[in-house]
């Protein structure tokens, strides 16, 4: 009886220290991608002793922006530190038909990481300046805020607005 017991308690504590801890669930943000083989890495950053890694990749052209088959889009793919994949997406520069209409840059000031995106369509041109702080997930929008840019200050290279032309007179 004895040596039956002692079997017993020696299959359950091997079934019990064979079972897999499963790692905790990691929060992924929805419109992030996966950091890839090809994507380069750039530089690190520390916020509030949470420390971020940069990496620079390609990726395809966005339907959304109607780019085509020879447009270039390169990101910006922030996360956290040996993390595969990303937090935050900034488009370092983006052209359709060969005329820049997207360009972005990312700065560290105090604790806070100030996204600054500028936009060139049809409609007009704009700039977009976002602040991140770090919390228990990652990076967390603080504010947003979005300018107009002049059109003297767009070169050629840059995708201008349609100029806005005024209807015709009524004729009584």
């Amino acid at each position: 009886m004895k040596k039956i017991f002692t079997l017993i308690i020696a299959i359950i504590s091997l079934n019990t220290f064979a079972q897999k801890k499963t790692p905790p669930p990691v929060a992924r943000t929805a419109g992030t991608s996966d950091i890839l083989k090809t994507d380069k890495r750039q530089e690190d950053f520390t916020i509030k002793k949470t420390k971020f890694n940069v990496y620079l990749g390609y990726q395809k052209p966005s339907e959304m922006r109607q780019q085509s088959k020879g447009d270039t889009l390169q990101v910006y793919k922030i996360t956290r530190d040996k993390l595969n994949f990303s937090h935050l997406e900034i488009v370092k520069y983006g052209t359709k038909n060969g005329k820049i209409i997207l360009e972005g840059s990312y700065k560290l000031l105090n604790d806070t990481l100030i996204v600054t995106e500028n936009f060139y369509d049809y409609t007009g041109s704009f700039c977009i300046t976002t602040k991140y702080i770090t919390d228990k997930w990652g990076l967390k929008k603080v504010s947003d805020d979005m300018k107009g840019i002049k059109l003297e200050n767009l070169t050629e290279r840059h995708l201008k607005p349609a100029e806005m032309k005024a209807p015709p007179p009524a004729k009584n």
